[in-house]
C-alpha cells in the first residue's frame, strides 16, 4: 500500500512534466528565420537617348556686309529659338551637313557662290536669300531683293526730289556711262524732275534746259570725275543727284566745297553733311524684317522688293513739309502707279 508521501511525489513529477510540455521547449539545434521590415522600393532611371531641335543657320561668308551680318545675328538668335529650333552662324555649307545636322531654315546673304546648287540639292531644308542676286525661284527659296537695287525708283525720287527744293530748277545728274542701271537711273532722275516742273525752263540765265546730265565710265580717275561736275557747275547746276558708282569721296568732297547740294544712293561722309539732303537707299534689312512673320508662317516661294527708304535728311534742305510730299510720290511709285523712265528721254 502507497504512503500519502509517495503519492505527494508522484503528484508533484506529473505537474512538472505537464508545464514542460505547455512551454514549449525550443530544441537547440534547429534554426529561426529573423524577417526584416520591408524596405521601399528604389526607381531606377535608365538613360533614353534625348533628341535635339533642328538647327537654323545664317549663312555668311566671311566677304559679307558686317553691319547686315551683326544686325541679323542679333534678330535671329533670339527668332529662330522662340520658334523651336537652335541657332546656328555659319561661312560655309553643304548638302551633307544639312542632313547631318538636321538644319531646317537657312537664311543667306551675298556673297553666297554655290546657293543654286545648294538650294536644289536640299529640298529638305528652307532657304531665305538676303540680297543674293542671280538665283532661279525654287520651291523651297524665298528671295528678298533678288532683282538688286531698283536705280529707276532711286533716280526718279532723287529728281524729283531736287527739283522740289532747288531754285529755278537748275538740276543735274552724274552718272555712270558703261553701266546699264547707271543709264537708267539717270533717265529716270531726268523723268523725276520733269514730273515736277514741267519744261523746268529757268527764269534767269545761264538759260539751260534743265535737267543737265553728265557721265563717265566707272573706271575714271578722280581728276576726270572732278572735270565732270565742273561741266555741270559751269551751267549753273546747284543740286546734284550722284549715281552709286560715280566718283568717289572725293568728288563729294569737291561737289560740296564748291556750294552745292547733293543726294545720294549711300550715307555720305561727316564733311559732306552741310552740303547732303538725304540718301535714297534700299533697305534689305527692312525687307527682312517685314517678310520674317510670313517666312516664320511657313511661306515659301516668295521674292520679295525691297522698299526704298529715305535717310541722312537734312531739315534745313528738305523740310519736313516737302519730305511728306516726297513721301507721297514714293508710295505711288512703289505701288506702279508712276512711269519711271519717259519715253523721250536721252
Amino acid at each position: 500500500m502507497k504512503t500519502v508521501g509517495q503519492i505527494l511525489w508522484i503528484l508533484i513529477m506529473l505537474l512538472i512534466a505537464g508545464c514542460s510540455a505547455a512551454g514549449g521547449v525550443t530544441n537547440p539545434t534547429e534554426t529561426s528565420t529573423v524577417v526584416s521590415p520591408t524596405s521601399p522600393p528604389t526607381e531606377t532611371f535608365v538613360p533614353t537617348a534625348t533628341s535635339l531641335p533642328p538647327v537654323g543657320v545664317l549663312l555668311a561668308s566671311p566677304e559679307a556686309d558686317p553691319e547686315l551680318v551683326d544686325a541679323l545675328q542679333n534678330s535671329l538668335s533670339q527668332s529662330i529659338p522662340e520658334a523651336g529650333l537652335r541657332f546656328q552662324v555659319r561661312p560655309s555649307l553643304s548638302p551633307e551637313i544639312i542632313a547631318a545636322e538636321d538644319i531646317h531654315w537657312v537664311i543667306a546673304l551675298p556673297p553666297a557662290p554655290g546657293l543654286g546648287d545648294l538650294v536644289s540639292s536640299s529640298p529638305e531644308a528652307r532657304f531665305l536669300a538676303v540680297g543674293v542676286e542671280g538665283l532661279e525661284s525654287a520651291p523651297n527659296l524665298s528671295m528678298i531683293g533678288a532683282e538688286g537695287a531698283r536705280l529707276d525708283q532711286q533716280g526718279f525720287i532723287a529728281g524729283y526730289m531736287a527739283a522740289l527744293i532747288t531754285p529755278d530748277w537748275r538740276v543735274g545728274v552724274i552718272s555712270v556711262a558703261d553701266s546699264e542701271a547707271g543709264q537708267l537711273a539717270r533717265r529716270s532722275f531726268i523723268t523725276g524732275a520733269k514730273f515736277y516742273c514741267g519744261f523746268c525752263s529757268p527764269t534767269y540765265p545761264p538759260f539751260f534746259e534743265y535737267p543737265l546730265y553728265i557721265q563717265l565710265n566707272a573706271g575714271a580717275d578722280a581728276v576726270e570725275w572732278q572735270a565732270a561736275a565742273d561741266f555741270l557747275l559751269q551751267r549753273g547746276v546747284s543740286t546734284f543727284y550722284v549715281v552709286p558708282g560715280a566718283g568717289d569721296d572725293t568728288l563729294l568732297g569737291y561737289l560740296a566745297r564748291s556750294g552745292v547740294n547733293m543726294i545720294g544712293g549711300e550715307t555720305p561722309p561727316e564733311n559732306v553733311r552741310e552740303s547732303w539732303v538725304a540718301t535714297v537707299d534700299f533697305s534689305d534689312l527692312e525687307a527682312f524684317y517685314s517678310f520674317w512673320p510670313e517666312f516664320v508662317a511657313g511661306a515659301d516661294g516668295q521674292s520679295v522688293s525691297v522698299p526704298i527708304g529715305i535717310s541722312d535728311i537734312n531739315s534745313s534742305l528738305l523740310s519736313p513739309g516737302k519730305q511728306r510730299l516726297v513721301e507721297e510720290v514714293l508710295v505711288d511709285i512703289q505701288a506702279g502707279f508712276i512711269e519711271l523712265v519717259g519715253r523721250n528721254v536721252p
